[in-house]
């Protein structure tokens, strides 16, 4: 039986980049550490290394997202300001109706990228079929052709 040895060490990322996801989806490590099944001990430890395997941000991103949003997690997580429609970064707003208001009016590969990293692809197309009637078949499709090829790349 041949084993195939990887050279060096799993990929990792930075570890401020897994606290900003936390801190943008509201999501504390103690919640994170029971959805991925991780012993908090170990989560609460990356920060002593400063790296974060690139798994734990895969686990992170598609793990479910609040209910609610506000348009400043959105921006703590890369968003630009310069794409939301509510004024008031502190104002709380249900999920969906954030995601079909902000696609409707400014939706572009890099957006809908955003949203399907922040919230996750099941969300964002829960989103646009439950409010399928106030969007365009455009917009649908557009965001359908990007998660297909999302889904399709390596």
């Amino acid at each position: 039986m041949t084993t195939i040895k990887m050279k060096g060490e799993p990929m990792k990322v930075e570890h401020q980049l897994f606290e900003s996801m936390l801190h943008a989806k509201s999501i504390s490590k103690k919640a994170f550490s029971h959805y991925a099944k991780i012993p908090y001990y170990t989560v609460a430890g990356w920060k002593k290394s400063g790296k974060v395997p690139s798994y734990a941000m895969v686990l992170l991103q598609n793990m479910p997202s609040p209910k609610t949003i506000t348009a400043k997690q959105l921006i703590d997580a890369g968003m630009p300001r310069a794409i939301f429609w509510n004024n008031d970064l502190s104002k709380t707003v249900p999920s969906d109706i954030f995601i079909v208001s902000t696609l409707k009016r400014s939706y572009n590969d890099f957006v809908i990228q955003k949203f399907i990293a922040f919230f996750g692809v099941d969300v964002v197309l829960a989103a646009l079929m439950k409010h399928r009637d106030k969007l365009s078949d455009k917009l649908i499709h557009s965001v359908m052709n990007h998660v297909d090829t999302a889904l399709a790349s390596p």
